[in-house]
């Protein structure tokens, strides 16, 4: 995460540790920012410092234990993760708080644990991982999709464990989980009818991450219903509210989502400046926490037609979610791979994904993820359904998909700019330099003046739009003028 998106707060406590030489005093910055940080965004910019911690500092001091825990799972090293977490003693509030954390948690091991918090009158923090800045209440830290459907048959069970977890939350946190599920069954109306009425509520609580999912949620059912035009002022008030409230954490995922509805806007500009300025680096610090602007940016690629991009990102994210049971974002994810792999001529690995992708749609019910990629989705499902034959649900999605390639034909067309034509020379320079080689050793490889080498290089940091060497190669790899490393 950037500096520019941290509170004033965070700001202060990285200064201080960056400062800080005795170990101790790092030790109790860290142990503060637990205490004091809200969302798992603030504590992942403190990475470094938890992992550098000693066995000999995490001894007797579960709260430091809980932060590496936290980094790990962000990280997606969730074997380390539990490894830990499991030398927590179980009696403690540590060890079933961390078992909220945890990826891997059964439905059987959640509900025992909620049960166990609220047996012994703990106080949960489980509102730091309500949404994890995701842009959803019912698919945020958990996928509850699963449990989507029983919301209202099981109102009073679902309204107890969400007062065990979020206290006085709960109501309006069961709301904006109704609304979700209302919206993903393509009820549009209904959805938009029950999301305006929690929000002023919202709004005078100032509860901005249930405000944030379900501004979101309403954002969704405007733009997919050729409204996107207005989702700009709705955007940058959400914006400003978060800044006002000091959630600066939440920024990157409305920029996410800006970025996306510029996308059915056609506004093709603000998509490619979200690449440059706002989208996350997969090939730096990859983090979990990005998983919904990772799936954003993997539309970008598409359109750009990075399809070699897609497929390195979304082969490094699918073990991750499967190992979290996170359907919901893993039918996303094959749907958004097997459109990359239709557009890339890839005809039998298109078809299995998208395979995948019916699914687990029709067992859980994510029909409007099929209807909001339009022209790109319908036309994959129509050969499909060719290759399997009719059923009513595939009859139903391609529906759904055709409305809305209908009131947005230029989604996900290709509309960003162009590969970028490098020469026969400059593609060997290109590849001498994601082998790391110097200047001097280009020179001597391609049997050039080592002036000439660096005006090579030069001609491609100038055709790929990028400063130096190591945002040449990640461009190359985006561009698929490189195989991913």
């Amino acid at each position: 995460m950037k500096i520019k998106y941290l509170s004033t707060d965070d700001k202060h406590r990285l200064h201080l540790l960056r400062h800080a030489e005795d170990p101790d005093r790092m030790a109790e910055l860290l142990e503060e920012a637990l205490l004091h940080s809200y969302t798992l965004q603030s504590l992942w910019v403190y990475r470094k410092w938890f992992l550098a911690l000693t066995d000999e500092q995490l001894r007797d001091r579960p709260t430091l234990v809980c932060g590496v825990v936290l980094t790990l799972v962000m990280q997606g090293n969730f074997d380390q993760a539990r490894e830990l977490a499991e030398t927590l003693p179980k009696e403690g509030l540590h060890y079933p708080f961390l078992q909220l954390m945890m990826p891997d948690v059964s439905r059987e091991e959640l509900l025992e644990t909620v049960r166990t918090i609220k047996e012994k009158g703990w106080k949960s923090r489980a509102n730091i991982i309500l949404t994890a800045g995701r842009p959803s209440v019912l698919n945020g830290f958990w996928d509850l999709t699963p449990y989507g459907g029983k919301l209202s048959e099981r109102q009073d069970t679902a309204l107890e464990l969400l007062e065990s977890l979020f206290g006085e939350q709960a109501h309006s946190i069961y709301e904006v989980m109704n609304a979700e599920v209302t919206y993903w069954r393509d009820d549009c109306y209904t959805a938009l009818v029950q999301v305006v009425g929690i929000i002023p509520f919202l709004r005078e609580r100032q509860d901005m991450r249930l405000l944030f999912a379900a501004l979101t949620l309403e954002m969704y059912i405007m733009v997919l219903n050729g409204q996107a035009t207005v989702t700009a002022p709705l955007i940058n008030n959400l914006r400003q509210q978060l800044k006002h409230n000091h959630l600066e954490e939440y920024l990157p995922n409305i920029d996410a989502l800006d970025a996306w509805s510029a996308m059915y806007d056609g506004d093709y500009v603000r998509v490619a400046h979200w690449l440059r300025e706002g989208a996350p680096d997969e090939y730096g610090k990859f983090c979990m926490l990005d998983v919904f602007r990772y799936m954003v940016k993997m539309r970008a690629y598409i359109i750009g037609g990075k399809y070699l991009a897609v497929t390195a990102l979304a082969a490094r994210l699918m073990p991750l979610l499967e190992i979290g049971r996170r359907y919901m974002d893993m039918c996303e994810l094959h749907l958004l791979w097997g459109i990359s792999d239709h557009a890339a001529g890839r005809e039998a690995d298109a078809l299995e994904h998208i395979g995948e992708a019916v699914r687990l749609s029709e067992t859980y019910g994510y029909d409007r993820l099929f209807a909001d990629e339009g022209k790109r989705a319908h036309d994959l499902l129509l050969l499909y359904r060719k290759q399997q034959g009719k059923t009513p649900y595939l009859d139903r999605v391609i529906a759904l998909a055709d409305k809305t390639a209908a009131l947005h034909p230029r989604y996900l067309k290709d509309q960003l700019p162009e590969k970028p034509a490098l020469t026969e020379a400059e593609m060997r320079i290109l590849r001498l330099l994601a082998d790391c080689k110097t200047n001097g050793e280009i020179a001597e490889e391609v049997n050039i003046a080592v002036d000439t080498a660096k005006q090579h290089c030069k001609h491609i940091f100038a055709k790929l739009e990028v400063k130096n060497r190591q945002q040449a190669v990640r461009r190359a790899v985006e561009f698929g003028l490189l195989e991913p490393v």
